[in-house]
């Protein structure tokens, strides 16, 4: 029973939109005798197109969405599988809310490395500002190699700077939103 009200129901809802849809459309053999008869021309019809403020999940969904194209481009460009940018979702510790870190193929292996130290016990405890100082050649010669791609590639530095207006867009959204004014 339920499974033919259904298809009945699609069948009316077809029906319906079949019939709007002609009823909505003027023959053409109209619009050419007025046109004729007035002798005026007909001139297309202004559109009006409204864009709204984008919500700050939609933003932050298409900053997540330019950043991965940078970086799937940037790894496809740069000299070395090592200066390759990985980014992983981690629950902070203390928390269960899931947040996206993108991070250089070189510091994941330096933290790694460290990690597995301290556990022998041959390290001492460590950041990630000792990790970031540990690797500060790898951080410079990843700058250059940005840097290089940048002047190189037109389509690289136009994504960059969407990227920043979209940035710079959330920001003024959260402000505007939160500022309480």
């Amino acid at each position: 029973m339920g499974q033919l009200l259904r298809v009945a129901l699609i069948f009316c809802f077809l029906a319906g939109s079949a019939i709007s849809a002609s009823l909505a459309q003027e023959p053409e053999a109209t619009e050419t005798t007025e046109t004729i008869e007035t002798g005026i021309q007909a001139r297309p019809i202004e559109g009006i197109t409204v864009v709204g403020q984008k919500s700050l999940a939609l933003l932050r969904l298409r900053i997540t969405e330019k950043e991965t194209e940078i970086y799937n481009f940037f790894n496809a460009q740069n000299s070395s599988d090592r200066m390759d940018i990985i980014c992983s979702k981690r629950r902070p510790t203390g928390t269960y809310i899931l947040e996206r870190q993108c991070e250089p193929r070189f510091l994941k292996e330096l933290r790694v490395e460290k990690t597995r130290d301290a556990r022998m016990g041959i390290g001492v405890g460590f950041n990630q500002y000792d990790l970031v100082g540990l690797s500060r050649q790898d951080f410079e010669k990843l700058q250059n190699e940005m840097l290089a791609l940048m002047a190189s590639n037109k389509e690289f530095s136009d994504s960059l700077a969407d990227l920043a207006d979209l940035s710079e867009n959330l920001a003024s959204h959260r402000r505007a939103m939160f500022s309480g004014q």
